[in-house]
């Protein structure tokens, strides 16, 4: 099955998003350890771009754990599948930390490194879209 990968990767990388959440809620607003420097005021960039990458280690996931599911069912080729599969792990996996060292330094985000994983990420779903319309569900489902 090649949606289980996604399950089980997505629910590994849902576990480490929260994970850094909890690292986070240290420094949030009353802080616990002293944020770095970097870090110190809540609406400067780098601390914005740690926040969207906590929540895209989050959604991104919890989008593979959800198409996971569907991808061995849909009108797809089983290489369309496992492309399939594979930029939604990529996506899943490499825009939280793009997004991470963005944040953390500062020539990164002239290089806009998150930028390949999430157009890796959107031709997943965008792969499964199309495998979705092609398919009739009523014989998918029962």
């Amino acid at each position: 099955m090649i949606g289980a990968k996604n399950v089980k990767g997505g629910l590994v990388l849902v576990s480490l998003g929260l994970l850094a959440g909890l690292a986070m809620s240290l420094y949030a607003f009353e802080p616990i350890v002293r944020p770095p420097a970097s870090f110190e005021h809540y609406d400067d960039l780098p601390r914005r771009l740690l926040r969207l990458a906590h929540i895209a280690a989050v959604a991104l996931p919890l989008m593979n754990v959800v198409l996971g599911g569907w991808i061995d069912r849909i009108a797809l080729t089983r290489p369309g599948k496992t492309l399939a599969s594979l930029l939604l792990l990529l996506g899943g996996a490499l825009v939280p930390a793009a997004l991470g060292l963005q944040a953390a330094w500062a020539p990164a985000r002239s290089l806009h490194l998150a930028g390949p994983p999430v157009v890796a990420f959107c031709a997943g779903v965008v792969l499964v879209t199309v495998g979705a319309l092609r398919t009739d569900f009523r014989e998918t489902l029962s």
